[in-house]
C-alpha cells in the first residue's frame, strides 16, 4: 500500500506512555484540564514542538483522550493499566493501549507470526513508502512496545532474541529523542522545517533569529517567520552569530514580471505603496480560506521579524 506520506505514529515504546501518564494521573486523576497543563505535569514549561509531540504519542497509544477544545483526560485504558482490577484485565488493557496505534495495528496484522526482526521491519516500511525519517522511530517504537509486552506476560514472547537483530537496550531507552523535537530552536541552531509532513529545505538552515514570544524565527538568507512548532532542530549550535542583514530575494531588480515557472500562475498581483508591488504566485494547488489563513499567519510573522531587525538598528 503506497502512500505519500507516513501516517502518525508514537514516538515512544508503551512503557515510556505509562510513565508519562502516570505524571499526569497523579496530579489531575480523570479530570478534563488544558493541554498546557497536561504539558507542565510532564515537566515542560508549556506547550511546544516538544510537549505537542508527547501528548500526541500518548493519544496515539489511546492513553490520553481529547476532552473538549483544547482539553485532554487520562483515558480508561490508562486507568486499567495504572490501577487494574486483575492482573488479566491489565493485560487485556497493554495489548488494547499497545495496538491502538493504526500503524502498529497494521504491522501486526501483517507480520502473524510475532514481532519481526529489526532489519525485516525496517524493510518493510521502505516498501510501505514510509518517509525515511519515520522509519526509525517507528520501528524502535513499536519493537520496544512489544518487548514490553513479554515482559509482562500480555503476549508469547516470539522476537528476535537479545543479542540478534535488534538492539533491545537502545529499544529500552527509545523516547521523543531518538528523533529530532519539534521547537526549541535558538540563534546560531541548524534547523530543517516541516510543514505538512513536508521538508520544506534541502538542507537545513541557521536560524538567525527568534521572536521575543518563542514561537516565531527566521533564518539566515530570509525574512520568512517560521512557526517554531514545525521546526526540529539538526545541530545545536554552541556559538550565537550575529543577526544576518536583510537580504533580498534572488533575482531583485531584474524585470521579472512576466516569467513563471512550469505549474505556476499569478493569483495576486498589486500595489503595496508608492513604488512597491508585490506578486503572489501559486504552484501545486488553490488557495482556498485555509490556505489564506495560512498565508496571513506567515505574513504576520515576517512583520515581526521586520520590525524586530529594524528594532536592532
Amino acid at each position: 500500500m503506497a502512500r505519500a506520506q507516513s501516517p502518525g505514529y508514537p514516538n515512544f515504546p508503551l512503557q515510556k506512555g505509562i510513565e508519562h501518564v502516570r505524571s499526569i494521573f497523579s496530579e489531575d486523576r480523570r479530570n478534563p484540564i488544558d493541554r498546557e497543563v497536561a504539558a507542565k505535569h510532564l515537566g515542560y514549561s508549556g506547550l511546544s514542538g516538544a510537549s505537542d509531540k508527547v501528548l500526541g504519542s500518548l493519544g496515539h497509544y489511546g492513553l490520553l483522550e481529547k476532552a473538549g477544545k483544547g482539553q485532554v483526560r487520562v483515558s480508561q485504558i490508562a486507568v486499567d493499566i495504572l490501577h487494574p482490577e486483575s492482573p488479566e484485565g491489565r493485560k487485556k488493557a497493554l495489548q488494547e493501549a499497545a495496538f491502538c496505534p493504526a500503524i502498529f495495528s497494521e504491522i501486526r496484522e501483517h507480520f502473524t507470526d510475532g514481532p519481526p526482526s529489526e532489519g525485516a521491519l525496517k524493510s518493510w516500511l521502505m516498501r510501505e513508502e514510509f518517509l525515511d525519517r519515520a522509519i526509525n522511530p517507528v520501528t524502535k517504537a513499536y519493537l520496544g512496545t512489544c518487548q514490553y509486552l513479554e515482559q509482562e506476560k500480555a503476549i508469547e514472547s516470539s522476537g528476535p532474541s537479545k543479542g540478534e537483530d535488534a538492539n533491545w537496550d537502545e529499544l529500552e531507552d527509545a523516547g521523543a529523542d531518538d528523533a529530532p523535537a519539534f521547537g526549541g530552536a535558538k540563534v546560531g541552531d541548524l534547523i530543517q522545517w516541516e510543514s505538512n509532513g513536508q521538508l520544506q529545505f534541502e538542507t537545513p538552515k541557521r536560524v538567525r533569529w527568534v521572536h521575543d514570544d518563542g514561537q516565531w524565527l527566521a533564518v539566515e538568507g530570509s525574512d520568512t517567520g517560521i512557526p517554531m512548532q514545525e521546526v526540529k532542530v539538526e545541530n545545536i549550535s554552541a556559538q550565537t552569530p550575529p543577526p544576518m542583514p536583510h537580504i533580498p530575494p534572488t533575482g531583485a531588480g531584474r524585470d521579472e514580471a512576466k516569467l513563471l515557472a512550469e505549474g505556476e500562475s499569478e493569483w495576486i498581483a498589486n500595489k503595496v505603496g508608492k513604488s512597491t508591488k508585490v506578486r503572489l504566485l501559486v504552484s501545486g494547488g488553490e488557495m482556498g480560506p485555509k490556505e489564506i489563513g495560512k498565508l496571513i499567519t506567515l505574513l504576520q510573522a515576517q512583520k515581526l521579524v521586520l520590525e524586530d531587525d529594524e528594532s536592532d538598528e
